[in-house]
């Protein structure tokens, strides 16, 4: 092996870097995680680790002289790092992708030239642009930070003008999409691998949130064959339209009206595509190995229906949970390495697998009860 093909140059040591990492050593390569985080999960098992800010042009250079190919775990690494690398190396996603999806707007703009279905939503780039909702507000709406929002974080729901105008100050930006809310039936995911010749689409997750964390996806969703190939055709779209190599997830709303809806875009493995780890054969993660090492790309067969239970810090109040009942079979436990647990932190998930899904279901529901119960 040259010194350039030494390691997969990964940005970003959380648990998504963390899970790629272990993938990546079962399949025999070698990954180097940048951090500036010196605890973060996957720099402890890296093979090496860099220990700096994601724009550090030393670091780079050295990514550059050791990897031929670099990803990231995350949607909010500077994609100015992106740009200085692809000058000399393949960097999957592109940097392009990255500036799209860290931008709301950009991401609302970017959806809307391609004629794909979003919510009804709105520029906010100064309180002046708040006085039209003072007349022809059309509430409920979500007001959410342009940049810099996951887990619900940088967003509130505003039912009226003043508390539009309360959440525009309290939240703190410069600029914002302001989203007509709906009228929700369901929210569903897509997973894909874009392998440079091929897009293959892992089974669409049916996911559930509790104070705008994911809980819990269930795979199959309970949607219809022509919804799939709505959602499937959408993700494709917006994969060509980026030139996107890698492993994307498309977030979706499905209205009561069975509307079908692009929520966001994240140009990663995705937490609602854990279940892949226990109920495919491939996962995403083994999927972005295989992209960054130009191996075959092969579809995802489903194993059986699948539950994915997010374990958040809450759960670790009394100390650390009992998780026994992991030990049964086709129930798997999947701790991200964290040394501080804190309530919303996503601290390990749990998926539980069963050839009836709705029976997979109720035992999710028990297991996380009882564990809250603790």
């Amino acid at each position: 092996m040259s010194k350039k093909n030494k390691f997969i140059a990964m940005l970003g040591g959380g648990q998504l870097g963390l899970m790629f990492t272990i993938k990546a050593h079962q399949l025999g390569k070698k990954v180097l995680v940048l951090d500036p985080d010196k605890n973060c999960p996957a720099g402890k098992i890296a093979d090496k680790f860099i220990n700096t800010d994601y724009l550090d042009i030393n670091a780079l250079n050295e990514i550059k002289e050791n990897c031929n190919v670099c990803t990231t775990e995350f949607e909010n690494i500077p994609f100015r790092t992106l740009e200085i690398l692809e000058k000399d190396i393949e960097v999957f996603p592109n940097s392009k992708s990255l500036k799209v999806s860290q931008d709301r707007i950009l991401e609302k703009k970017f959806l809307r030239k391609l004629n794909l279905p979003t919510t009804e939503y709105h520029e906010i780039n100064s309180e002046r642009d708040l006085e039209k909702f003072n007349i022809n507000g059309n509430w409920p709406y979500i007001l959410k930070t342009s940049t810099f929002g996951y887990d619900g974080k940088g967003q509130k729901i505003v039912n009226n003008f003043s508390e539009l105008k309360f959440s525009y100050e309290k939240l703190n930006s410069d600029k914002f999409v302001l989203e007509k809310k709906v009228n929700l039936k369901k929210e569903v995911s897509q997973v894909a691998a874009c392998y440079k010749e091929k897009t293959i689409f892992l089974p669409i997750s049916e996911n559930i949130h509790i104070n705008n964390i994911l809980h819990k996806s269930i795979i199959p969703a309970n949607i219809d064959n022509d919804s799939v190939k709505k959602i499937e055709y959408i993700t494709k779209e917006i994969v060509n339209s980026l030139n996107y190599i890698g492993i994307i997830c498309v977030e979706f709303f499905i209205d009561d009206n069975d509307n079908i809806m692009v929520n966001e875009i994240a140009p990663r493995t995705h937490n609602s595509g854990h279940y892949s780890m226990d109920g495919c054969d491939i996962s995403q993660f083994e999927h972005q190995v295989r992209i960054l090492t130009n191996m075959d790309p092969k579809r995802s067969s489903v194993l059986l229906p699948s539950v994915m239970i997010n374990l958040l810090g809450d759960l670790w109040k009394n100390g650390p949970p009992d998780f026994s009942f992991t030990e049964n079979d086709n129930i798997f436990l999947h701790l991200y390495n964290k040394d501080i647990p804190k309530p919303g932190r996503k601290m390990g998930h749990i998926n539980i697998l069963d050839a009836s899904s709705e029976f997979a279901n109720e035992l999710a529901d028990k297991f996380f009860k009882e564990l809250n119960e603790k």
